[in-house]
């Protein structure tokens, strides 16, 4: 299971020590002279170790020898990337420092550096003697078999293809139990269902269906996730939020308690229709009844229905809640499942006849589980070889039919995984449990931004350089071969991926193999990559002693604690090989751009990052807009993403909404920047000569002139205009938009009309959503004539009007449906 993980980091190690051999400042560095011929020997060693380490992960099973070898090899391969990355900041520091203390320390630098690299290269010779007892050294030809072969991104192609949603997954199995569901929550003797069933039946998936198409009936709805940590104030602080209760600002103040908070939310909810689902609620979540306990109103005389999922049946029998037992899926169901997923490029889903036969064993194997029925048919998917199914056949029943069944398949398709996939799929157990991953850069809830991930992977070394391809692009096909295998659920009412709690599980023991700690370890634990999630924490627990300590630390993520706010200058002194730090990224909700150097950054230190990919802020105050106006981050032209939110106050700026700020021309030096969002600005001008920009987000903007010039634009969210009657007609013109693939307008109470398409407009357009704009009485004329069109989604407060014209049989409906028959139309 470790090989995987273990091959990628060998790899990355192996990257760093090329440039260093290859390039000529570090050749001729005096630090480094004395260990040029060391690094050359490690290269070649740690070469022979990842063909080792190949060979390891084509075996089917592993030995305790073999186990014992990978621990060894994975210690070495941390222990090196230590002193390279330590090589590398002695020798900046050396090249800004030229005092007689600085070569006093250089030498004793040497010395200690030059007995740790004797005692690596005796446990690195000591390792391969193994690996060649145990048959894991590989010869020279197949070494160079190796180095010729296709790039890992190169074989990942092979698992890409067309997203597995164009397949309408949640067709198989899912319609009749939907029904049942609604007619239990439409029969109001039922206070609260529960949905009880083992992990891996598709509970969430279920409900997910059910909450995405009846919450447009109640007066508000919510979903929490509960899992086995949370308290009873969060979920409380959650609920109240989520349903936008007046009392949620009271229910976080200190000193209310538990009980207190349940009253307000008894006396928020009376009267109302609401939908609440508590999805995954164990024993350990809490004592007593849940749903007392969080203050939800039951009972006959009130409106407000809840839907529980669990595992156990104990826990829903303590609520009194009416019981839905999630059966297995019979043998038709888990066939048309399993087709789905392994089959997805033939017609009807169906294998070919050499197949077939295995295809059915294989599905008899799977235990009737949607889980592990979707994960072992996806890992399928790209196998024609009969000796393929064969072997994972062979493997299937060697797993048996115990308690621990869904975790021993949930491993098989993790072990197929290719190397570059398992390190970083494992890296979701670094995320606290139910984060939703939102699929756009823009979606303001409670998610992680996807591109988090991609740049928290690239900043781990685990997507390679390769020429001709941004790392950021392949980080993202990578998350696409994640959702193709189904390690990543796909949630398309909210728009997000999460990981299913068996799978996390799975992923964090193994992160735990690989020195990972979820809280703050002790003195005595040596950790790599520490994460403290939901904990509440604040500014002192990053200073304290055992946290300093961890002098080997490579990334360190205070996920969801906004309680801190600076880092101390010591955690820096002391964690020198951070990987995870504002080299690269700068994006968190309080991060304020500031000229006041006590603040945690200032401008002229965003300035200096001259490597700075992604920056998310907010503008204070005039000083700071006026120094962006004098070109001030004009060096940072390698930005890709990049967000500002206008928070200037209206007396300090003398501006209304009239006449919003437009983003300083200087700025478009970053003449690469892919990713655009802005808050409360006038449009520049200069936006739309952006050649490389693909994604715009305007959230209480104005001027939209000219956006349909924007040659390379593929999404375009509008947001939060409450002045704005119509679009330009310039929207509509012929080549207009060349480009664009999903445009999304949301929140414009006063629009009323869309412009009409000529003939040569949005031309690539894939899906159209009009979200909460009560106004709006028809679609563009001229969608019709949209050939790639897929998908037209109308939420919240539409007008009957437009209800009636895009409903089967409307005006709308028939006239797209005409020329189109793909479209799917959706209205909420």
């Amino acid at each position: 299971m470790a090989t995987g993980l273990a091959i990628a980091l060998a790899k990355g190690v192996l990257g760093k020590l090329g440039e260093i051999v290859a390039e000529q400042a570090w050749n001729e560095a005096s630090l480094l002279l004395n260990f040029k011929n060391d690094f050359i020997w490690l290269d070649k060693q740690l070469s022979l170790i990842c063909a080792s380490l190949q060979a390891a992960d084509e075996l089917t099973g592993l030995t305790d020898a073999v186990k014992k070898w990978l621990a060894d090899v994975r210690n070495i391969v941390f222990d090196a990337e230590d002193i390279i990355d330590e090589c590398a900041v002695e020798h900046l520091y050396t090249n800004t420092c030229q005092s007689c203390v600085c070569n006093c320390n250089q030498l004793v630098f040497r010395y200690k550096m030059g007995k740790r690299i004797k005692d690596i290269k005796e446990r690195i010779s000591s390792t391969m003697q193994n690996a060649q007892q145990l048959k894991l050294i590989h010869e020279v030809s197949h070494l160079n078999q190796l180095s010729t072969s296709k790039s890992e991104s190169e074989r990942g192609e092979e698992l890409r293809r067309g997203s597995i949603l164009e397949k309408d997954a949640p067709a198989v199995a899912i319609d009749y139990k939907e029904k049942e569901i609604l007619r239990l929550l439409d029969n109001h003797a039922f206070g609260v269902v529960a949905v009880v069933g083992m992990g891996g039946l598709g509970k969430t998936f279920l409900l997910q269906h059910v909450f995405n198409r009846s919450k447009h009936r109640y007066d508000c709805s919510a979903w929490i996730s509960v899992s086995q940590t949370c308290s009873i104030r969060k979920l409380q602080c959650d609920l109240a939020s989520r349903i936008d209760l007046k009392i949620a600002s009271q229910i976080s103040r200190l000193g209310i308690t538990d009980v207190r908070a349940a009253e307000f939310i008894h006396e928020g909810l009376q009267g109302k229709r609401c939908l609440i689902v508590l999805d995954d609620v164990w024993k350990t979540s809490v004592e007593g009844n849940l749903i007392s306990s969080l203050g939800l109103p039951t009972g006959r005389e009130n409106q407000c229905q809840i839907v529980v999922t669990t595992r156990s049946r104990e826990l829903a029998v303590n609520m009194n809640a009416h019981i839905y037992e999630m059966q297995h899926l019979s043998k038709e169901e888990s066939w048309d499942l399993f087709c789905l997923f392994a089959f997805p490029d033939r017609e009807g889903s169906r294998p070919p006849q050499q197949l077939e036969s295995l295809a059915h064993q294989t599905v008899q194997e799977c235990g009737r589980l949607p889980l592990a029925l979707k994960t072992v048919a996806a890992s399928m998917a790209k196998a024609p070889l009969t000796s393929d199914w064969e072997a994972k056949l062979g493997q299937l029943k060697k797993v048996g039919k115990g308690e621990d069944f869904i975790m021993k398949i949930l491993k098989l398709s993790y072990d197929s995984l290719p190397p570059y996939l398992k390190c970083c799929f494992a890296y979701f157990s670094f995320f606290p449990e139910d984060t939703n991953f939102s699929f756009t850069t823009f979606k303001v809830d409670y998610s992680i931004y996807l591109d988090n991930v991609i740049y928290l992977w690239i900043a781990e070394v685990f997507i390679p350089q390769e020429k001709g391809r941004q790392q950021w692009d392949i980080g993202l096909q990578y998350l696409h071969q994640l959702e193709n295998l189904c390690l990543l659920e796909v949630n398309r009412g909210s728009s997000c991926y999460t990981v299913h709690d068996l799978l996390l599980d799975l992923v964090v023991n193994i992160c735990k193999e690989h020195e990972c700690e979820f809280d703050i370890p002790c003195k005595e634990i040596s950790c790599r990559r520490l994460v403290l999630a939901k904990k509440s924490l604040d500014n002192n627990v990053i200073s304290e002693k055992p946290l300093l300590c961890q002098r080997s630390l490579r990334t360190l993520s205070f996920s969801q604690n906004p309680g801190i706010t600076s880092i101390p200058e010591q955690l820096l002194d002391h964690v020198t090989v951070l990987r995870s730090s504002s080299l690269r990224t700068l994006k968190s909700d309080y991060f304020t751009l500031s000229i006041d150097e006590s603040k945690l950054f200032s401008v002229e230190d965003v300035s200096s990052l001259t490597n700075l990919q992604e920056l998310f802020f907010r503008l204070e105050n005039v000083r700071v807009l006026r120094s962006l106006e004098d070109g001030i981050l004009d060096r940072l032209v390698k930005m890709r993403i990049l967000g500002v939110r206008n928070a200037i106050p209206a007396t300090e700026g003398d501006r209304e909404e009239s006449s919003l700020p437009a983003l300083p021309e200087k700025m478009n030096a970053m003449k690469g920047l892919q990713q655009l969002s802005l808050w409360y600005f006038s449009v520049p001008s200069w936006v739309c000569g952006m050649e490389n920009l693909t994604d715009l987000f305007l959230n209480s903007c104005s001027d939209y002139s000219s956006l349909q010039k924007m040659p390379s634009l593929r999404l375009l969210t509008l947001k939060n205009d409450s002045k704005c009657r119509e679009l330009p007609k310039e929207f509509g013109e012929s080549g207009g938009f060349p480009k664009l693939a999903n445009m999304q307008i949301q929140d414009f109470p006063l629009l009323e009309e869309l412009p009409a398409l000529e003939e040569g407009a949005m031309q690539v357009l894939e899906l159209l959503i009009i979200d909460n704009c009560p106004r709006v009485k028809r679609v563009p004329e001229g969608l019709e004539r949209l050939r790639r069109l897929k998908n037209i989604d109308v939420y919240k407060e539409a007008s009957g009007e437009l209800e009636e014209r895009l409903k089967e049989g409307g005006e709308d409906w028939n006239k797209i449906k005409a020329d189109n028959t793909r479209v799917e139309i959706y209205i909420e």
